[in-house]
């Protein structure tokens, strides 16, 4: 969608420059017309002079005023929608974790989960669709048991950290970085780290 929507601009601003272009040849001959036709009255070609510097100065500011316009409104556009990307995003994994930390079927959980899905598929990337897809197969695979084990909450969980990376590298591309594979393994890394962590707190003496 994106390189799309920069061919879209680049078409418009063309036309833009060819239509200008045109203009200015046609607004110069035709004061070039006046002005030789006035040949003989000074008054006359002084005030052409005048007029096209005025007309030339016009066309000029308002033309970059338009283009400074346009592009204030593109990036408030765009910081807008990272701003509601980051919002769903966000709550999709923490509805997630809270579905998991429950390990049991919840219907207010599963329906903020059912809308969250359904933003994501408005405004999230398809990589983030894609791995958000997995959650949700595995969330229900688990569920379907009666309750989330101890394995499948882990499964879901390594799900949420695939998902994670496509939102950071989906977050990323929309302020033109990339996300490189060492943090990549960082955040699976992070995940699993989280796990071990887990795992001695159920190893603890004192939680039992």
């Amino acid at each position: 969608m994106k390189p799309k929507r920069q061919s879209h601009y680049r078409q418009r601003d063309l036309a833009y420059a060819v239509l200008a272009v045109a203009l200015l040849v046609a607004g110069y001959a035709a004061f070039r017309f006046l002005f030789y036709a006035g040949d003989g009255a000074v008054f006359a070609q002084e005030s052409i002079l005048v007029l096209l510097g005025a007309t030339a100065t016009i066309f000029i500011t308002a033309t970059l005023l338009n283009r400074q316009t346009e592009l204030e409104l593109r990036k408030e556009g765009s910081v807008l929608l990272l701003e509601q990307k980051n919002a769903v995003y966000m709550a999709a994994i923490e509805t997630v974790a809270d579905i998991v930390e429950y390990r049991r079927y919840d219907d207010e959980l599963v329906d903020a989960l059912r809308v969250l899905n359904h933003k994501l598929a408005v405004v999230g990337s398809r990589d983030v669709i894609e791995a958000f897809q997995l959650v949700l197969k595995r969330l229900l695979s688990g569920l379907s048991e009666g309750e989330l084990s101890e394995a499948a909450a882990e499964e879901v969980m390594h799900a949420i950290a695939e998902v994670t990376v496509a939102m950071r590298m989906d977050t990323l591309s929309e302020i033109g970085e990339d996300l490189d594979d060492a943090v990549r393994q960082i955040i699976l890394s992070n995940s699993h780290g989280m796990e071990r962590i887990d795992d001695l707190h159920c190893l603890d003496p004192k939680t039992h």
